[in-house]
């Protein structure tokens, strides 16, 4: 056969591969070469550079012309240029949009899978066979090589932090509405988060379709770890597919404060794990209603913080029995039902002569009147919590459907309800510096666009630093909700095969509008 890539949409090499497909860019085994034997292959161990093995290696894309490995050619279009040379191997190259000019430089230029192996070495970690017959390699409590040690941590995670999405919403008891962006992804966040925890109150009753939907909207890159929940309270905690082998097995708690009623509407439901060394725990809770039960609220986090029973398995030095003693990081979300102690007159009254989000340098209207931070002061509750600067409009009470405060008679005055409260435990070093960096709120909202429930979503993002673990630490290897995953994925791609049906019918409409219109 012809040394020169011919153009050929039809048949060629490939299509014995994946018939009427174009595979992804992937280079095929070859038989090793003196010519391939190159320094360039510094991703070879010794035994593998000097074998006689066939070797497979998987460039993601490269330029054939500038050889870059970015995916991206600095001249070409997109277009898609086969090679159908079995000798020098098949390969795709993009082309400029006249094909036709650059078919002879193509021609001349296609390159070997030596080539290929040399500069665009494997994305996948490789694996050395001899630590692997060492049998230590992923494992043992302190070994280089431990699964959740130094050496994985920093490879998996070279800055060896962490995003947190963190979520707070009282739903009213009614279905949420079919769009979740705003809630799910917020247009202030840029990457999606690493974990994301749920925290319900008043939830639906219809618990499948809420994790179900929220699978659909994050996407493919996350899990549902974990789910619980305790009346109509509900808590769910989504990790990211490439960290689910690096969690520890998920423990969960619950306690209701009104113990007597069937109906456990007030109390809490609590997660815990471990992502490498690192623990956490998410709580969600519904606190006492009423303005004036300040005292009642107080009691409750006291109940449940004593009476919360974490970690069950993992490992923890010293228990306390405050269950937030016992975890690096805590992030206690929830409708907490504090209200400010100010006027509904007044409170309007600002309101009306307030545009927001705040800046944050200025002082918050009426936030020195609100009972939750009066808690924080005195140290009553919540002992070593934070919370980030308020800048977003009170969260409750809502006529329901719209943008407007409670006009019921009731005429509940405006209040920052929903709270994200969040803390670190701080260890030392025998410096006195502390052993990681502090707990980072990043941002810190509102969802007012949401107008299913009484209240409005409220969500954070935080910073968190990893530190190495031992292998002691139970692994949930792997475990995650395949169902909730599997139809999550159905139902978005369901979504988007309707989102290109409208656009394609908008299309059809406006030229023959256009076409009407002309004639």
């Amino acid at each position: 056969m012809d040394q020169k890539c011919k153009l050929n949409k039809k048949k060629g090499f490939s299509s014995f591969l994946l018939p009427n497909k174009i595979p992804n860019k992937v280079g095929v085994a070859v038989t090793r070469s003196q010519s391939a034997k190159d320094q360039n292959l510094r991703y070879l161990t010794s035994s593998e550079a000097n074998s006689d093995k066939a070797i497979s290696k998987r460039p993601l894309s490269f330029d054939i012309r500038h050889k870059n490995m970015n995916g991206k050619s600095e001249i070409t279009t997109g277009k898609l240029n086969r090679c159908n040379s079995l000798s020098d191997g098949n390969v795709y190259s993009e082309s400029t949009e006249t094909m036709e000019a650059s078919d002879n430089n193509l021609g001349e230029k296609c390159p070997s899978h030596e080539s290929v192996l040399r500069e665009a070495p494997s994305m996948l970690y490789l694996i050395p066979t001899s630590k692997a017959r060492q049998r230590n390699f992923l494992q043992g409590k302190i070994g280089a090589n431990s699964l959740l040690g130094s050496a994985e941590l920093d490879r998996v995670c070279p800055n060896r932090e962490i995003t947190i999405f963190v979520a707070t919403w009282n739903m009213n008891g009614h279905s949420p509405p079919k769009e979740l962006n705003d809630f799910v992804l917020p247009i202030g966040v840029e990457h999606v988060p690493d974990v994301l925890s749920f925290g319900t109150q008043e939830s639906t009753s219809e618990r499948w379709e809420w994790e179900v939907s929220l699978q659909e909207t994050i996407g493919p890159s996350h899990l549902l770890f974990h789910s619980t929940s305790l009346g109509t309270l509900h808590l769910s905690t989504f990790i990211r597919r490439d960290l689910i082998w690096y969690v520890s097995i998920p423990e969960e708690a619950s306690l209701s404060v009104r113990p007597g009623s069937s109906f456990r509407t007030k109390g809490a439901v609590a997660t815990s794990f471990m992502l490498f060394g690192t623990s956490f725990l998410f709580v969600t809770a519904h606190l006492t209603a009423h303005q004036e039960k300040v005292k009642e609220r107080v009691s409750d986090v006291k109940k449940i913080v004593h009476s919360m029973d974490l970690p069950k398995v993992l490992p923890c030095k010293n228990k306390n029995k405050d269950i937030t003693q016992n975890f690096d990081y805590v992030f206690w979300s929830g409708d907490l039902n504090f209200r400010l102690s100010t006027p509904r007159a007044k409170v309007l009254e600002w309101l009306s002569k307030t545009s927001f989000p705040l800046p944050p340098h200025l002082p918050h209207g009426y936030m020195h009147h609100d009972q939750l931070c009066s808690v924080l002061a005195d140290g009553a509750a919540f002992k070593g919590f934070c919370e980030a600067k308020i800048t977003f409009p009170p969260t409750y009470k809502y006529d329901p459907g719209t943008q407007t405060f409670d006009t019921s008679s009731k005429q509940r005055t405006p209040a920052y309800t929903d709270r994200i409260l969040y803390k670190q435990r701080s260890t030392r070093r025998l410096s006195g510096q502390l052993d990681t960096p502090p707990l980072q709120c990043l941002v810190y909202d509102s969802v007012p666009s949401i107008t299913t429930s009484d209240h409005k979503p409220v969500w954070g993002v935080f910073k968190a630093h990893l530190r190495p673990g031992l292998d002691t630490i139970p692994l949930a290897a792997g475990l995650f909700n395949r169902d909730v995953y599997l139809e999550g994925l159905k139902r978005r791609a369901a979504t988007l095969k309707s989102a290109k049906r409208s656009h394609h019918r908008l299309l059809y409409t406006i030229m023959k509008l256009t076409k009407d219109f002309s004639s």
